[in-house]
């Protein structure tokens, strides 16, 4: 036989050589090649790429314990005896030895290199004629014909042994990890900048309001995200991340811009002019790299999460999150193909990444508990401003420590049928403290949906949202998935007093109702392996009733209009705003994707009278 040859012919395979018959269909670990009667893996055929199997072989003592080899098989007797005499040959935990795949000759070696170790534990325990001469000439002939692959592999497990203890030796941490992520992104608003939506008069005015939307360039941005993961038993995570980015979400800051200060793109001016403590602009339409948390927005390096999860028991996981938590931090992410913690490989939005449901920023803690396999029970605690204990006052609203201020509770009980289909029921209870009549605290951060619908009640003092929602998932093939979620939300406002400035006026507590849904197409491995199409189809948070509290809503005079006794709904014969997107990522290596994108924004701010808004984008990621 040629030393050449990469596969052994069957008439090699006698006697010792049945041994590896089944070894071989998959990688593993570097002691599966000096272990023989230890729960042995399967042999990798290149050395060097050592990886771990999904399915590691364990130690078997019949070869009756091998359902998929019968006595009536050429190699039973030989499986017989290297099971029986020399407790050498290992299975499947499945109950298969799987011996019809081919063997490199490399394989072969590691195995009978096992085999030989295993035998001369034996010789140096018995006292008995344990091992025949018959045996003895079968492993010289053996040894003789791969003395060349024992002496390869044992040359590449000491260059293996010194390289890792090269890494052990210059490693910068022996509990934590560095996860990294770099995103550029060139991004522009092609349709709906430059132009003037007409609005009706109110509040006091007559006749119409021509809002202009100021004309845009294209901008060309980054996000870095560098996550510093430390496990002390194994099981647990502290994670602490790090941010920094100029590209800030749509309509951000709020308020005056100073000279040099960046600011998010602008479409969509809102119907009531941004008087309700919101800005002028939608917020709609924030893409992932947009989401810098509290960072200025010019490149700032700043912590922006910091949490520990750890097992309280098998079934049982806490997460204790210090710092920019989210309810999808401990919530299973089994309801989006592509939710990846609004990163750089997903979809473009944050629309698309998941349910708004979930989109709340705080410190907190919440635990999953796995009943079973296919069914998990989740919940959790957030607040926003936990670490200031100052009771929320008119001039400043973000403050209240853990019960006072601004919070949210949040249950989901997650069902996984089979494996390719699952689905969850979402309760979530939230308040949102106001700092007065006029400057409110929105209900979805300002990250997403409309204007209206993170302030949907003109005057509030507080707002109290108990939301509704559904996610399901179906993986349909291998290269195709669907995903969908909706969500309900009822908002009720207390009621309070306007300032002297306004008439030092009464007004009662009103409601609101919010929804939002979507449907999200995933083709995996669209034009080749790692590529993804992605389509996205939905409504970002979006009022469908606001009602006006008394006594304005009766026609009385209200900031010196009077606006009838019809006007009782702020947002009455508005439109749904359609948030339609597609991309496609582009897999270059394991390491660095581009996705072109559009994302396509009808009606956006919830009202006809404005343009629709197309926007353009082209995403490079790296990740280390």
């Amino acid at each position: 036989m040629s030393k050449s040859a990469r596969y052994l012919p069957p008439s090699v395979m006698g006697s010792l050589g049945t041994l590896l018959l089944g070894l071989g269909s998959g990688a593993t670990p570097l002691e599966g090649y000096v272990s023989a009667f230890s729960p042995l893996p399967v042999f990798a055929q290149n050395l060097e790429d050592v990886t771990l199997n999904s399915a590691p072989m364990s130690q078997i003592n019949s070869v009756s314990g091998l359902r998929d080899v019968s006595p009536g098989d050429w190699a039973f007797s030989a499986l017989q005896g290297l099971i029986e005499r020399y407790g050498c040959l290992v299975g499947y935990p499945d109950g298969t030895f799987r011996g019809e795949r081919p063997l490199s000759r490399y394989e072969f070696a590691a195995g009978l290199n096992a085999c030989l170790e295993q035998i001369q534990r034996i010789l140096a325990a018995s006292t008995s004629d344990f091992v025949t001469r018959e045996d003895l000439n079968t492993l010289e002939r053996l040894l003789k014909e791969f003395e060349g692959e024992l002496v390869t592999l044992g040359t590449r497990v000491d260059h293996l042994e010194s390289r890792t203890a090269f890494l052990e030796d210059n490693q910068f941490s022996t509990t934590t990890k560095l996860r990294g992520e770099a995103i550029f992104a060139l991004t522009d608003v092609l349709t709906g900048s430059g132009t003037t939506s007409t609005f009706p008069a109110i509040f006091g005015r007559t006749g119409q309001i021509n809002v202009p939307t100021p004309t845009q360039n294209p901008i060309f941005g980054n996000r870095v995200r560098l996550d510093f993961l430390t496990s002390f038993s194994g099981q647990d995570e502290l994670k602490i991340r790090f941010t920094s980015g100029n590209l800030l979400h749509p309509n951000r800051p709020v308020g005056p811009v100073d000279p040099g200060q960046p600011r998010g793109l602008r479409y969509g001016p809102s119907p009531l002019r941004g008087f309700q403590g919101g800005s002028d602009f939608s917020p709609e339409g924030q893409q992932t790299f947009n989401n810098i948390g509290s960072l200025p927005g010019n490149n700032t390096l700043g912590l922006t999460q910091l949490s520990y999860k750890f097992p309280l028991s098998q079934r049982t996981q806490l997460v204790i999150m210090g710092f920019g938590g989210e309810h999808h931090d401990y919530v299973p992410t089994t309801f989006s193909f592509w939710d990846d913690d609004n990163g750089g490989t997903g979809s473009l939005s944050l629309f698309g990444q998941r349910s708004a449901i979930y989109n709340f920023e705080g410190a907190g803690l919440g635990f999953t508990h796995h009943f079973s396999d296919r069914l998990s029970f989740s919940a959790g605690y957030l607040a926003s401003y936990a670490n200031d204990p100052t009771r929320p006052q008119p001039d400043n609203p973000f403050t209240g420590g853990l019960f006072d201020g601004r919070y949210s509770t949040l249950a989901q009980l997650t069902v996984q049928p089979s494996d390719n289909f699952s689905f969850g029921l979402t309760y979530s209870y939230s308040r949102h403290s106001v700092g007065g009549p006029v400057a409110s605290l929105p209900i979805f951060f300002g990250d997403q949906g409309t204007t209206l619908a993170n302030f949907p009640v003109v005057p509030s003092q507080e707002s109290r949202v108990s939301s509704y929602g559904i996610g399901a998932l179906w993986e349909i093939s291998p290269k195709f998935a669907i995903n969908g979620w909706f969500a309900y939300n009822r908002v009720n406002t207390s009621r309070g007093t306007l300032p002297l400035f306004f008439g030092n006026t009464p007004y009662s507590g009103s409601s609101a109702d919010i929804l939002t849904y979507g449907v999200s197409l995933a083709f995996p491995d669209l034009g080749g392996p790692g590529h993804l199409g992605g389509l996205v189809v939905g409504a970002s948070p979006y009022a469908t009733r606001a009602k006006v509290p008394e006594p304005f809503r009766t026609g009385n005079n209200w900031f010196g209009s009077n606006l009838g006794e019809d006007f009782t709904d702020l947002i009455a014969g508005n439109t749904v705003p359609w948030h339609i997107e597609g991309f496609y990522r582009y897999k270059m290596t394991d390491q660095i994707f581009i996705t072109p994108g559009l994302i396509w924004l009808t009606a956006p701010n919830q009202t006809s009278r404005n343009p629709s808004v197309l926007i353009g984008t082209l995403r490079l990621t790296f990740l280390f």
